[in-house]
């Protein structure tokens, strides 16, 4: 179990992982903004592995179900999204639970150099 001490030093590293991605510049030399941030259940996720270089990751399925105004209109908004984490963010979502509603940010990016699917690569996790 995790202490809540521990539990604020990683959300604050998450916080500032986040932000310092959110300030560099693209390729380049062209800036550019990509943050992502979602309230959603976690519905699945696989089992912590490492990649080559050690470091940790987890992919993951994110439920949302929420209403927006677009056009001042409502629209009911439900998805499934595909996200993945590494390093201590990785880590903090292996211990959660499936069901857990959580407050998930980061950025979007493609599956594979291949793909022209997106994926959510998830950089912090907080309470709602």
């Amino acid at each position: 179990m995790t202490s809540n001490s521990s539990l604020h030093n990683t959300e604050s590293m998450n916080q500032e992982e986040a932000a310092e991605n959110s300030n560099k510049l693209g390729e380049e030399g062209k800036a550019g903004i990509n943050q992502f941030t979602l309230t959603a259940t976690l519905i699945a996720k696989s089992i912590l592995r490492y990649t080559p270089a050690g470091l940790p990751i987890c992919e993951f399925e994110l439920e949302h179900d929420s209403e927006q105004l677009e056009a001042s209109k409502p629209r009911v908004v439900k998805c499934t999204v595909s996200a993945v984490a590494l390093g201590v963010a990785a880590n903090q979502i292996n211990g959660l639970e499936v069901g857990s509603l959580k407050n998930w940010s980061g950025f979007i990016a493609l599956r594979s150099h291949k793909s022209k699917s997106l994926r959510f690569h998830v950089c912090a996790v907080r309470e709602c």
